[in-house]
Order: C-alpha cells, then structure tokens, then sequence
C-alpha cells in the first residue's frame, strides 16, 4: 500500500482492554454489524471471482423469482408483487455487475469487498437526489444487494479473516462470540468501558481488542493497514516500516512469555509457604472449556447459562438445556465445575420470547434479574435446575444463586433443588452457593452463611452497585474503582462471614486475575479464584512466590 499517508496513533487513558498484539487490516462495520469478508486476491484469482459474484446473482434472482410465485398465489399479496419485480430488474441491471466487476479486477479484492464498494458509491450518489420520493428507493437498492451478500456469505471460508481488525461503534457479547468464532484476529469499539459484559467476554475467549475509542471511526476505511496493540492500549492506523519492526519484535516478546508461562498449567495452585488456593475459570459458553483446559485451570468457578439463552427465541427445554450443560462437564474431565442460574438482564440482551415484557423497567441493572427473575418464573427455574441436577451424574456440580439480597430468596432456591432431585432420585451432593454481589448481600454475609454451602464474591457488580457506576458506561469509567474503601471493606465482611460459618469462599470476576489483590486474598484465607482462563498462568506463577501473612 503506499505510503502516502500519515500514521496516526493514539492511546486514551480510560480504554478498556482485552489483551494481545494484531498486525493486519482494517473492517469497518455499518449499524447493521455485517461481517463481510475483505481480503486481497492475486491476478490468477480474479476469474474465479467473478464467477462467484454471477452465481451468487444468479442465486439471487431465484430466489427473488420463487418468493414472486409464491405472493402472486395470495389474493391479499398482490401488493408486494410489483416491489418484488423492481427488485427482480435491479438484480439484472448490467450497470451493477458491471462496476462490481471493475472493482475485483482493479482492486483486486474479493466480490463481497467490491460489492461493498459498489453499494457504497450507489448510495452516497442516491443521498444527493433532490427528489424525496427517488432519494427513498436507495432502500430498495440496499435490500436488493443485501440479497446478493448473502448467497456469497453462504458459501463463504473463514481462512482469510485472520489479519481482520473489526472497527464499529460497539459490540454486544454475542457479537463478540461471533468474531472468535469466524476466526476474527482483534476488535475496535468506540463505546464501552473495562468491565464490559463484552469486554469481559473477549478476554475469555483471548479475542485482542479495546473499546472507549475516540478520534478514529472517521478517518479509517476497509483494508487500511492497521496495528492493534490491546497490551497497552494503543492502535496505529496506516503503520509505516519502524511500526512493524517494533511490533514483529513487540510479539517475539509475548510468544516467550506464553511459552514460559505455559509451565505453570501443570502445576498446583498453592502459595510458597503451602496453601492451597484453586485457580479456576470464568466460562460462557461451550467452546471456552477447551481454552480453559490448556491453560490447566482448577475446574470452573462461575459458568455463566445466560448465552445459551441469548441465542434462542424460545426458553431452552429441559433436555437442550442438559445437552449443553453436560458438554461442559464432560469436557472438564473430572474437575469441579459451578453453574450460575440464569442472570438475564442489565447489559445482556434478553431475546426470550417468552421472558419478553420484563425487562422493560427504567433501569433494568436494578429491576428484575436473577434470582428476582427466577422466583417470579418458578417453572423456568425448575427446569433449569432439572437440567443441571442431572448433569451430576456425570461429574461434580455446584449452583450459583445470582443477585441475592435477602436470605428467603436462598430458602426458596433451596426448596426448589430439594424437589427436583427428589423427582429424578438424585442423591448427588450438589452444593448450593450465594453469590455476593450488591452490598446488602455483603451487610447480611453472616445470615445468608447460614442459608449457603458456599459463596462467591462478585466483584465486578459489587464495584458496580457500591459505587453506583455503570460498569458498562466509559464515561463514568474513572469512577469505578475496586480499591474504594467501601468496596474492600464489603470483600472483607463476606469473606469474614464465610470463614466464621466454615464455608467456602471464591472470588470471582476480575478482581481475581488482578496480581495486586492476590496477597491480599491470600491473607483473608479467601478459599479459591474464579477468573478469566488466560489469567490463570500469571496468578499461579505470582501465587507461587507469595506467603501468607501469619
């Protein structure tokens, strides 16, 4: 690329991070977050390329033709016919092709890119028509492409998103899971903050990437060359030669570091001076637990059950529910693992039809959440525990409570899990945790000990709720602050609480992969950490040159 632009970089105070290095290109994604494909293609590709754009037409039209046949059988679809025929000439306007074409064999880029460009220059030339009336068929112009996008989608490989750096103004945790999954190499989100359900979904999966981003959006463009440095918080668009050198030799670095690290993913986790402090980790969804096994983690201290919801429309019966809960304690072999009841609300989307209507409170990080939710839909909260007793069967399995403020609320999950495993004849010994998470849980810590088998500490929304910060928010981002006298002073009480009544006690969320809390959970005789996987090595490296005050 030439270099005929200027580098720009820039680091912001209050970015939030998911850590990692990423030398490659540019993607900036419209409102509708489309992952198109964008990469370079060689003079000998270009042929082929272009067949894959008349086909995807061709597709296309059939598809349009079918859907006419169909509506023009309805008496009260007549309507529609006509629209569908503007589409039908759309499609097979030779202008269209045309100008794709032009775009893969200039550029040499693949049909989606070029495409892409194509709809671009259409539409910044329908924005400049007077005429109100014509100016509104971009609509249909946009609808017909979108048609074309996804028969080349369809067919599409994943092998050249591997230098892909996506640009948009945010991204939802599902979006995220989504990126990884397309093999997605680093992310750039204008909005968010450092404890992000997405952010904090992103270093679960190791996805580089920093949100809170400002002064760029607008001035890169698809296929820029850019560089992603999520250590530090730092991005360089249009890189020149020093750039790459710093950064090739930047990555030699952190692959020493992983390689050194990856010693520890055999080893106990326990103190210099012997004790014991299980490393486990924090999981979302299926494919994290083979992440988590290379890093040697303890077993899982907090599986969050909301993704599986996230991704339907309809509640999850009690057998999908299973079927995927009993992936994850196969895939963890033996080692112990928690799950969390279903925690819809606040920052996570809730697309369950049949949950639709109550999450539409003012303020839904204070409305009705976890257990709250749960209580008012008894039904849902018998089938998920059905789901996850049953999975007992097959390897150690605790419950976590979600969002408690009052002990009744553990006495009725209590009750609940006692009739559930009479109805399955279980005799499995499922303990049954509480998690700390507000601060009326940690004011009450010694009467809910008693209601309890275990606890585990919240700490991003016992920062959240003490500070009356929205952890999601950059723009109060400074105020969150998990040194606050008031936050630790709550750890303390619960922890206190839970040694009192001789029960467990984890801390979990991202206090627990922070090496400057780790001396201080160890003197507390905190029982175990719940983190993100790639935490797990540095703490029980650092663990392991720590003593316990006496």
């Amino acid at each position: 690329m030439s270099k005929t632009h200027h580098s720009l970089r820039q680091q912001g105070i209050a970015i939030a991070r998911s850590a990692g290095v990423v030398v490659g290109f540019a993607q900036k994604l419209d409102q509708k977050h489309q992952f198109i494909q964008e990469y370079k293609i060689t003079q000998l590709e270009v042929s082929s390329e272009i067949k894959r754009l008349h086909l995807a037409i061709k597709q296309a039209e059939h598809t349009l033709q079918q859907e006419i046949t169909q509506l023009s059988s309805h008496q009260h679809a007549h309507d529609f016919v006509p629209i569908l025929e503007a589409h039908r000439m759309m499609l097979q306007d030779p202008e269209l092709l045309a100008k794709t074409e032009l775009f893969i064999e200039n550029d040499r880029i693949n049909a989606e890119w070029a495409l892409k460009k194509c709809l671009h220059g259409i539409t910044q030339a329908f924005d400049k028509i007077e005429d109100v009336y014509l100016r509104s068929r971009k609509t249909d112009v946009e609808h017909v492409v979108q048609r074309i996008f996804d028969c080349l989608v369809g067919e599409q490989t994943m092998q050249h998103q591997s230098k892909s750096i996506m640009i948009a103004m945010d991204f939802s945790p599902a979006e995220i899971v989504a990126m990884w999954r397309l093999g997605v190499s680093g992310f750039v989100s204008i909005q968010g903050g450092e404890n992000s359900h997405a952010m904090i979904v992103a270093r679960g999966v190791g996805l580089p990437g920093i949100a809170g981003v400002h002064g760029l959006f607008e001035h890169v463009e698809d296929g820029h060359e850019f560089i992603l440095d999520a250590e530090e918080g730092l991005w360089v668009h249009h890189p020149e030669q020093q750039d790459y050198e710093h950064y090739s030799h930047f990555q030699t670095l952190l692959e020493t570091e992983r390689e050194q690290l990856q010693h520890y993913a055999g080893q106990t986790s326990r103190s210099a001076d012997g004790y014991l402090m299980p490393l486990m980790a924090n999981l979302e969804f299926v494919e994290e637990v083979e992440v988590a096994n290379t890093f040697g983690v303890d077993g899982v201290g907090l599986f969050r059950t909301e993704f599986l919801f996230m991704q339907v429309s309809e509640f999850p019966d009690e057998e999908t529910q299973f079927q995927y809960y009993v992936q994850v304690v196969k895939g963890m072999q033996g080692k112990p693992i928690t799950f969390r009841l279903l925690d819809m609300g606040a920052d996570k989307l809730a697309q369950v039809e049949s949950l639709k209507g109550i999450f539409d409170g003012e303020n839904p990080a204070l409305g009705l959440r976890g257990v709250r939710l749960l209580l008012r839909n008894p039904e849902a909260l018998k089938t998920q525990l059905r789901a996850i007793v049953r999975t007992a069967a097959l390897g150690p399995v605790s419950i976590l409570v979600p969002m408690v403020t009052a002990a009744t609320e553990m006495e009725a999950v209590r009750l609940m899990l006692d009739v559930v495993q009479q109805e399955l004849s279980s005799d499995a010994n499922i303990q049954l945790g509480c998690m700390i998470e507000v601060p009326a849980a940690a004011f009450i810590a010694d009467e809910l000990a008693k209601k309890a088998d275990f606890f585990s500490i919240g700490s991003n929304d016992l920062v959240q709720y003490s500070l009356a910060v929205d952890r999601t928010d950059e723009n109060v981002g400074y105020l969150y602050d998990a040194n606050h006298p008031a936050v630790v002073a709550l750890i303390k009480m619960a922890v206190r609480a839970a040694n009192l009544h001789n029960i467990p006690v984890s801390i979990c969320g991202e206090l627990a992969g922070n090496p400057a809390w780790t001396q201080s959970f160890l003197d507390l005789k905190v029982t175990s950490l719940s983190m993100s996987s790639r935490h797990v090595l540095p703490i029980r490296r650092h663990l392991h040159h720590l003593r316990a005050l006496s």
